[in-house]
């Protein structure tokens, strides 16, 4: 039976991922800080030999201003998986890649160089939704009242988590995959859900008008 590490495996793309690799006949080991396992500090020893590593644990917040710590998590955590498991990695990113102008974003480009250069595949997302999910479709499905950031016009990118899934089991090593997706604005998705009430709020420091996926140079 081949061996699958997914690290992050209990956050929500990681929970898809592992299920559907049981379904496709892997035994799964997880890493992820929610059970204690710090992928910046589990020992060597530790480290299982498997056939295949996806990349998962980060530090998600993209309004989060503190550069160090996203660093010490995004950055040299990978750096940490890239260098034991090389071309046997598959490196979950980020559309934020190409607009790097907060450490989430920076810290993503500099783990898709790391990958490369390590001989890894890449995987970069868009906006992903689903069961589980936290992404603007998710929290107004779930809501009774919808709140927007600002003016609402800020695009973005939207993709199924399944459709997440499926790229990264069928990267090729040393590839680059960039997710398609649909473009919508935060006022585009709250029509989808007629009747809602709505609280527009103010908008967040590190919120860009336009962070669409970039399919060209993927």
């Amino acid at each position: 039976m081949p061996r699958a590490l997914v690290t992050g495996h209990l956050g929500f793309v990681g929970t898809h991922l592992c299920l559907s690799l049981r379904a496709n006949g892997y035994e799964v080991i997880g890493f992820d800080l929610k059970d204690g396992r710090d992928i910046r500090y589990i020992p060597d020893c530790e480290m299982p030999e498997v056939d295949r590593v996806f990349h998962l644990a980060a530090q998600t917040d993209a309004q989060s201003e503190n550069a160090e710590a996203d660093a010490q998590t995004n950055v040299i955590g990978s750096i940490r998986i890239f260098s034991k498991y090389r071309e046997k990695v598959v490196f979950a990113s980020s559309s934020m890649v190409m607009y790097p102008t907060s450490p989430y974003a920076i810290s993503k480009g500099a783990g898709e160089d790391y990958a490369r250069y390590l001989g890894a595949a890449v995987v970069r997302f868009c906006n992903l939704y689903g069961e589980g999910g936290h992404s603007v479709i998710d929290k107004f499905r779930e809501s009774d009242r919808l709140k927007i950031y600002g003016s609402g016009e800020q695009f973005r990118t939207y993709a199924p988590v399944e459709d997440a899934v499926k790229a990264m089991l069928s990267v090729r090593p040393g590839q680059t995959i960039v997710l398609p997706g649909v473009d919508y604005t935060v006022n585009e998705i709250a029509e989808m859900f007629p009747g809602k009430p709505v609280d527009r709020v103010a908008a967040r420091t590190l919120d860009l008008m336009d962070a669409r996926q970039v399919m060209a140079g993927g």
